[in-house]
């Protein structure tokens, strides 16, 4: 399928919008409030929502690569299996609680928010994984509706408290807000569940075998999926340990901006294309569309590219800080390293369809240990430019190591 609007049918030119505008809104506050807050309330604010991103794969297990793959492949008990799933979550929502308040308020820049940001990562991981079930049923559009409310939703109204009603608002305002929208559209989806849920509720039942094989499989993913979030979001730590709070708010920056090449893939590319292709693995249609994979993977990652290239420079002329501007080199060294890790999802993803789970658990640790190291070694000796050179590095070993996994030529 070549993804362009004149070819996508009409509700698939409607989630594409949702999604790239409930997108767009959040790359848009991230901006805005680089110019709003001074560079060391920002590089806190930044750090606050890197732990949110990061709390949420926490929560997950990783659980919905083997729950959505098997739905998938297997439509017995699909009702029973979804329940299971979240009786499982709201388990780990529980522990979450408890040691969020015990770690979180160990770390000065966390300990004033702990609450919001323990009810927030909850509250957002709940709305993916129903995001996620929406998309793996292929109820697209309604899954980038609720999408585009929840995110558009907070960030508009905080822009509109900036921008239009000139009011003065604080992280927790902010923090308050985004909480409250992740709630109302938790609400909404309830109500629209509504019915299938009273047409499904009599035939549930709790799927203990099959959370147990799960979480056994989940179990490799989970540690992959963490030290791959390592990769994209340790350097926002290491650049605040090793520098300061200013610095992580720069690099976060570029690095945010650097974020919507792997954004727009996500929703262009692999939103629509991975559901198919791992359902054509049995058959022999598998390999044609995995090289159409690869094609789009490609073609839309240099789009992406050259249009965070362009836009950067406006960019920081609006934003009027030379703060920011003297780095401007890391965005360069960023979506080199973003471009290569985007296009290495095809090996990625046929060693996933392939079930070579502990393949890319090796691939993801040994990558994401140099990363650390790396990011260590070289913010210490160049600063925040030294972080981009390790983020790069990063880069080309993940692309070079899921490449070379993957024995057969595409």
């Amino acid at each position: 399928m070549q993804v362009t609007l004149s070819k996508l049918p009409l509700n698939k030119a409607g989630s594409l919008f949702l999604r790239m505008s409930a997108m767009g809104s959040k790359f848009l506050i991230f901006t805005y409030l680089s110019k709003y807050f001074s560079e060391s309330v920002y590089g806190v604010y930044s750090l606050l929502a890197t732990t949110v991103t990061i709390a949420i794969f926490v929560l997950g297990f990783d659980f919905y690569n083997y729950a959505i793959r098997d739905i998938l492949l297997k439509s017995q008990d699909r009702a029973s299996k979804v329940a299971t799933s979240f009786v499982f979550y709201g388990f780990i929502y529980l522990v979450f609680i408890l040691l969020g308040y015990l770690l979180f308020d160990q770390v000065d820049y966390l300990a004033e928010f702990s609450t919001l940001i323990i009810f927030i990562a909850i509250s957002e991981h709940l709305n993916q994984e129903i995001y996620r079930l929406l998309l793996a049923f292929k109820k697209v559009l309604v899954a980038n509706w609720f999408l585009f409310l929840r995110v558009a939703g907070w960030t508009i109204w905080v822009l509109f408290q900036i921008i239009v009603l000139k009011n003065e608002i604080s992280l927790e305002y902010i923090l308050y807000t985004w909480f409250l929208f992740n709630v109302g559209i938790l609400l909404v989806t309830a109500l629209w569940f509504n019915k299938s849920i009273k047409k499904h509720i009599s035939t549930i039942r709790i799927k203990k075998s099959w959370l147990k094989e799960g979480l056994r499989i989940s179990l490799i993913f989970y540690v992959a999926t963490l030290a791959l979030k390592a990769i994209e979001y340790s350097n926002r730590y290491i650049v605040e340990g090793v520098l300061d709070e200013a610095s992580a708010g720069i690099f976060s920056f570029y690095s945010n901006i650097s974020m919507v090449i792997g954004i727009y893939i996500s929703t262009v590319v692999v939103s629509y294309e991975l559901p198919d292709l791992i359902e054509s693995s049995a058959n022999d249609s598998f390999d044609a569309k995995l090289v159409r994979f690869k094609n789009l993977l490609i073609r839309h990652s240099a789009i992406a590219f050259l249009a965070v290239m362009i836009l950067i420079y406006p960019i920081l002329l609006w934003q009027g800080k030379p703060s920011f501007a003297q780095y401007w080199p890391l965005i360069i060294l960023l979506n080199a390293a973003t471009f290569l890790m985007n296009v290495s999802l095809l090996y990625h993803s046929y060693l996933y369809i392939k079930h070579q789970e502990k393949k890319l658990l090796q691939i993801v640790l040994v990558s994401s240990a140099i990363n650390i190291a790396a990011t260590f070694v070289f913010s210490y000796f160049f600063g925040i430019i030294g972080a981009g050179i390790a983020f790069l590095i990063t880069g080309i070993v993940i692309f070079a190591l899921r490449k070379r996994a993957v024995k057969k030529k595409i």
